[in-house]
């Protein structure tokens, strides 16, 4: 039995930026409402095709320094493996497997397969083979040492074909990042639901679907990134494996109340917008990310209610277009630094004290995180 978990109304594609701002507060919406089962499983309930998600894929890992740094994290977690072949999942720009390489004395084979042309050329260039297509098991590549997928299983539909591909094609330890779905519900972050992440995994639900195709958890731990993420160490089942996650992540979620949780969503959105309707001073936000899409539709914050308001973001190929159904465009930082607006707004708030140290003293204004909870930092 399913039950409504959230409700985030109509919603435009977060990454379908726009050209002009008229085409922006037009955007089609689709629903955007999640539910969750008896077996803890937590989906959307409408589902948008594929090609309508993933044309014009514009985010580009390497713009993000603090993922390159997690990027080494993973590596020091696998380097005593002593890997040969490396195989991401979703691999977007190769910032992950490019890391890799940097970090190695050895030299990598490294496979990335994308869903995605955007990256095709770029991933070449750095020596990685790219294969663009879906992940399954029909893909002709070796058995990888490692398989590294992070925050991509939560975009997959077809879950079986997926797992498929894995039990095809592992040799050793897969590594499975995502939003950790009971972090996101305790600090109340709505703005990790958009129509790309169709699943929002718990550890409950994965320990016995992966049990059902010869794999299993030998290790889990978190990580603060994506305003907290859960990575798991996964490879085929043994009687040998030794079980290293610890029963306290199952028990925790088996008796969270994700009702209650939802209604404190429901309470922040309120409490949110009436906040900013009494903000003083102008305004601008701070990266054209798919949260910040989220949380702005989510409050029906746009040009219409914020008239001078604009996006910063550091993306080269998103700037000059306009985020979806805000009419808001998304303009490079120079611009924050010479207007100096009274108030800056960071939507990408899982990065913030990056973000804000990078703006810092140039920007002199407050600048504002949303959410987990309203924090205001003033330039001394």
């Amino acid at each position: 039995m399913e039950k409504t978990i959230l409700d985030l109304g109509s919603q435009p594609l977060v990454n379908n930026l726009h050209k002009t701002k008229k085409d922006s507060i037009k955007a089609k919406g689709y629903p955007l409402t999640a539910s969750i089962n008896s077996d803890l499983i937590i989906k959307l309930n409408h589902e948008v095709p594929a090609e309508k998600l993933y044309t014009n894929y514009l985010y580009k890992s390497s713009i993000n320094k603090p993922y390159i740094d997690h990027c080494k994290v993973i590596w020091n977690s696998i380097k005593h493996r002593k890997p040969k072949t490396i195989l991401d999942i979703g691999g977007n720009d190769g910032t992950l497997l490019k890391t890799f390489q940097k970090c190695s004395k050895e030299k990598l084979r490294l496979i990335n397969v994308d869903a995605s042309l955007s990256f095709k050329d770029e991933n070449q260039l750095a020596n990685i083979e790219y294969i663009n297509d879906y992940f399954n098991k029909d893909l002709d590549i070796p058995k990888a040492d490692i398989i590294t997928s992070t925050n991509v299983f939560q975009h997959t539909k077809n879950i079986s074909k997926f797992l498929e591909g894995i039990r095809s094609h592992l040799g050793g330890i897969w590594i499975l990042e995502f939003p950790y779905a009971l972090r996101t519900f305790q600090t109340l972050q709505f703005d990790q639901f958009y129509h790309e992440h169709y699943y929002y995994w718990l550890l409950t639900p994965l320990v016995k679907i992966f049990s059902d195709y010869g794999l299993e958890v030998i290790e889990a731990e978190e990580d603060p990134i994506h305003g907290g993420t859960l990575r798991l160490f996964i490879t085929h089942k043994s009687p040998s494996n030794k079980i290293g996650y610890k029963e306290n992540f199952l028990k925790i979620e088996q008796n969270f109340d994700f009702q209650k949780a939802s209604k404190d969503i429901e309470e922040k959105i309120i409490s949110d917008k009436e906040w900013l309707k009494n903000i003083k001073g102008g305004t601008v936000f701070f990266g054209a990310a798919a949260k910040g899409c989220v949380y702005l539709n989510a409050l029906n914050i746009n040009a219409n209610n914020f008239l001078e308001s604009y996006i910063i973001d550091d993306t080269l190929n998103k700037q000059n277009l306009y985020m979806p159904g805000t009419g808001f465009e998304i303009c490079p930082r120079e611009r924050l630094f010479n207007e100096q607006p009274e108030n800056l707004i960071i939507l990408a708030h899982n990065f913030k004290k990056h973000i804000i140290h990078s703006l810092r003293p140039k920007f002199k204004g407050n600048i504002i995180t949303m959410l987990p909870k309203i924090e205001i930092d003033k330039l001394i």
